[in-house]
């Protein structure tokens, strides 16, 4: 592996391994590496396994386990990384529509910003973002990448709720609200796609693929907002 990787136990059967504390693309590639030839290698005996930005976490179904997966693990991180274990990664279209009619409380960002819509729209739709890892709520997208220019401090005083499907900013960050939820980001647009639903997430996308927000009317919001299932556009993406 390029960066140094610590080894920790948390009780007699979670392990984890820690990255430097960077947040960083080719980090997030070591991760996914990692926790694929763990998983291809162990996955009977894994109760579960998950990461954020700098940390794999195993937790195993017995404490027996543990010492050979110890091992195993310190004699694989001096390794280098093997693109075998890295999936196919894809560039995902996610509709968004940023028209005030739409999004009411927009113009709170603007304002705070000193920002027309347009400079809005020009920038947050001018990149992708990459997907780091899902937490905080189902379905809640990790994303990052967001242009300087649209950061901003996150709200003093939260909002008691934002609605599902709102696209906000916050600190460095952006992000869809998969449900309604209290939240301290600002509301910047809306996708029409339900994120989580029926108790699912409804995302095919994977930690290490990239969002790219693509701008559309109220008109093609509500067409689709009704719609059934969506059909989601991708590129593949080779970073």
């Amino acid at each position: 592996m390029k960066y140094p990787i610590q080894i920790f136990s948390l009780g007699p059967k979670i392990i984890e391994l820690h990255w430097p504390k960077i947040i960083a693309e080719d980090v997030l590639l070591e991760i996914i590496a990692l926790k694929n030839n763990i998983e291809n290698k162990y996955s009977p005996i894994i109760s579960s396994i998950y990461h954020s930005y700098q940390v794999l976490s195993i937790q195993l179904k017995e404490i027996e386990y543990a010492s050979e997966v110890t091992t195993w693990l310190k004699e694989l991180i001096i390794r280098p990384m093997s693109r075998e274990n890295l999936p196919a990664r894809w560039i995902w279209t996610v509709p968004v529509c940023y028209a005030p009619e739409i999004v009411s409380s927009q113009n709170q960002y603007l304002q705070e910003k000193n920002m027309d819509l347009e400079t809005l729209i020009e920038y947050h739709i001018s990149k992708s973002f990459l997907l780091y890892f899902y937490g905080f709520l189902p379905g809640f997208m990790y994303l990052g990448g967001l242009p300087e220019t649209l950061h901003i401090p996150r709200k003093t005083i939260p909002d008691r709720k934002i609605s599902k499907g709102s696209v906000a900013i916050g600190g460095s960050q952006t992000g869809i609200y998969p449900v309604d939820s209290p939240g301290g980001w600002y509301v910047v647009g809306k996708t029409p796609v339900a994120i989580f639903e029926n108790g699912q997430v409804k995302l095919p996308f994977n930690p290490g693929d990239k969002v790219q927000f693509a701008s559309i009317s109220p008109q093609r919001y509500t067409e689709l907002q009704e719609g059934s299932v969506h059909n989601w556009e991708k590129t593949a993406y080779c970073g």
